[in-house]
């Protein structure tokens, strides 16, 4: 595939990049800014699209195909669902987000500029993200009388506007893009620079947080960092993978949060409980696998989920307890995919995040590193949680995937010339 021509974007085209740009830079922290922009780029890509001729002929790419593919099996999974009414349009509302990622690679075919600066506006984001935690930790965080905002009270789990779940990937991106940006700088003194933005974006994760998949994102992250920039032999794979595992015995006897989590993993593993975190997760894998090989080709519909462990919730909770009525989400996309519109959408699913990261398979760049770089940590964290049903999640990972997908595909484009 070459490159389209590039014409000078039009009014409204520029209008809608700048609202991409700007939900980007919020989605790190503010929920209602990001759908706000979001809302009002759908409404000037429409406008776009029937004022200009060049973004109307762009070529239809696989990922955005597969994206409006997967939307449509939702709308039609609604007719089967046995969710109420309510669940249905929850669900739809969540994933009409898919209506992103089409956009955001239309308009970077449009625009060449667009996949960096999209980079840089999250990554400006998360700074504001990653300060407010610091904030947090030394108690000069301003709260919000509106509730706006939310603030931790406890010093020993920092986190504000997100949880830190959320905040544990977003800054495990941020920082692991900081060290992958270090490796193309051409100077010691930027060098330098990027490392110790990344480790700004790092500490957050390791001493002021406790979300264990923070920890995961960071560290899967490095190691998909020295795999995309070292020359890969016997000697320095071994070396490298030994360097990231002696750093993660130093994180966890250095940081009483790492520590402290890592231990009630391990012990809500080996006493199998099923009220304990852990134990919700395994009751959500071992309900969903079996409603999908009850119902392996088309699943129980659109947001059937919570509808489906219903009876599992209320046998596992006290009668009076919230979470025996709470409407459960399984904290695994892949498992609510599955258990939603079974192998069908599966692999749609599937096909999407692979037609994404065909991209990254080609020509070495800082866009092609940068989409190999968040979809190893999006397709990670996903399997234990809900990415795509997250707000904040969707679109960090469909905006600035469509983004550097274009960036990579343009570049590997060139290379052909």
């Amino acid at each position: 595939m070459t490159n389209p021509p590039d014409f000078p974007l039009t009014r409204t085209e520029n209008v809608v990049r700048y609202l991409l740009l700007l939900a980007l830079f919020s989605v790190s922290f503010s929920t209602a800014l990001t759908n706000i922009f979001v809302v009002l780029s759908y409404i000037g890509f429409v406008a776009a699209l029937c004022t200009s001729a060049h973004l109307r002929g762009v070529q239809r790419t696989p990922p955005a195909l597969l994206a409006l593919a997967l939307l449509a099996l939702y709308i039609i999974g609604s007719s089967w669902s046995i969710a109420p009414h309510d669940d249905i349009r929850t669900a739809l509302q969540k994933y009409s987000r898919l209506l992103v990622l089409p956009i955001a690679i239309a308009l970077s075919w449009r625009d060449p500029t667009l996949p960096t600066r999209a980079l840089r506006w999250f990554m400006a984001g998360a700074g504001v993200l990653a300060l407010s935690c610091y904030l947090v930790s030394i108690g000069k965080m301003p709260q919000s009388s509106l509730g706006w905002w939310r603030v931790s009270t406890d010093a020993r789990d920092a986190y504000a506007f997100k949880n830190h779940i959320t905040i544990g990937i977003l800054l495990g991106f941020a920082a692991n893009a900081c060290f992958l940006g270090a490796s193309y700088c051409a100077t010691m003194r930027t060098r330098a620079v990027a490392i110790a933005a990344g480790i700004a974006f790092a500490v957050p994760i390791v001493f002021l947080s406790q979300g264990r998949t923070g920890y995961v994102a960071l560290l899967i992250g490095a190691l998909t960092v020295f795999l995309l920039r070292t020359r890969i032999t016997p000697l320095r794979t071994f070396g490298g993978v030994a360097a990231i595992a002696l750093l993660s015995a130093g994180i966890y006897m250095a940081s009483p949060n790492v520590k402290l989590r890592t231990d009630d993993l391990v012990t809500e593993i080996r006493t199998e409980r099923p009220r304990t975190p852990n134990g919700v997760r395994l009751s959500f894998m071992r309900v969903g696998l079996q409603q999908f090989v009850a119902h392996p080709l088309i699943g129980l519909g659109t947001g059937a989920f919570a509808q489906a462990y219903a009876p599992t919730a209320l046998a596992d909770w006290p009668a009076g307890s919230d979470m025996a009525h709470a409407r459960h989400q399984p904290h695994s996309e892949f498992v609510l995919v599955a258990v939603q519109l079974g192998l069908l959408g599966t692999l749609v699913y599937l096909a999407m995040l692979a037609s994404l990261g065909s991209a990254a398979l080609g020509r070495r760049g800082i866009e092609a590193d940068s989409l190999a770089l968040l979809l190893v940590i999006y397709v990670v964290t996903s399997m234990f949680n809900s990415l795509l049903w997250d707000t904040t999640e969707a679109h960090w990972f469909l905006l600035l995937a469509g983004c550097l997908y274009v960036g990579a595909r343009r570049r590997r484009a060139a290379a052909t010339y």
